[in-house]
């Protein structure tokens, strides 16, 4: 998606205009705000040719920023698990995504209702095995690639709580873009007869447009 790839690079661009006006402002903002970090639960559409290659993906992400001002860098991590099958005899099938990426982050409004928007640039990791929760003995097959990661997105905060930890709830949405990477699609493990596993494989960009409902902390 061009477009994230363009977010990207005008938060990052814009960003560097709102720090010079967060400077001037600087003695409005209360003494000791250290940022914040947060927790939330994800689900993920698969867009483009993954809906055709992937499921709904499900998860978690953690992500903290680096102030309590209007412009701030934000760190952010996830998983998703994009399928899961059960192959009987107590053995399973998994495919997953990990992700680590960085960007800016801006944030409008105070108190009890803050808006904000966000670009990251980073990387991701694919990977699918095969699990046994039996005792008994079975083939494991792991595979793991590394691609870049885009996203751009943004959400609202909602104070439930303030005073020396203020507490937040969490809503967002971003558009995400793994670039092209190898991976096995869902549905893709054939049992063979010896009891062991194969995996097809599939090559392309991977796009996903994900929900995230969770908390925010700050930290003074």
């Amino acid at each position: 998606m061009r477009r994230i790839s363009m977010a990207v690079l005008g938060l990052g661009a814009l960003a560097t205009v709102v720090s010079t006006l967060s400077a001037q402002r600087s003695a409005l903002r209360e003494v000791g705000n250290r940022g914040s970090l947060g927790a939330n639960v994800v689900f993920a559409q698969p867009l483009g040719t993954f809906r055709n290659t992937g499921n709904v993906a499900a998860g978690i992400s953690l992500w903290g920023v680096t102030s309590g001002g209007t412009l701030a860098l934000r760190i952010d991590g996830g998983w998703m698990l994009y399928d899961s099958q059960n192959q009987g005899y107590g053995i399973s099938t998994v495919s997953q995504i990990g992700t680590l990426g960085a960007g800016p982050q801006l944030t409008l409004g105070q108190g009890a209702l803050r808006f904000y928007g966000f670009a990251t640039i980073g990387g991701s990791l694919f990977w699918s095995s095969v699990n046994s929760s039996c005792g008994c003995n079975s083939n494991y097959f792991l595979d793991g690639h590394f691609t870049t990661t885009t996203s751009a997105g943004g959400g609202v905060l909602l104070g439930i709580s303030s005073g020396r930890t203020p507490i937040a709830i969490d809503l967002g949405i971003r558009g995400v873009r793994h670039d092209r990477v190898k991976y096995v699609p869902a549905g893709g493990f054939t049992q063979n007869p010896d009891g062991s596993f194969s995996a097809r494989q599939v090559e392309t960009p991977v796009e996903q447009r994900v929900v995230q409902v969770g908390i925010s902390i700050g930290l003074r």
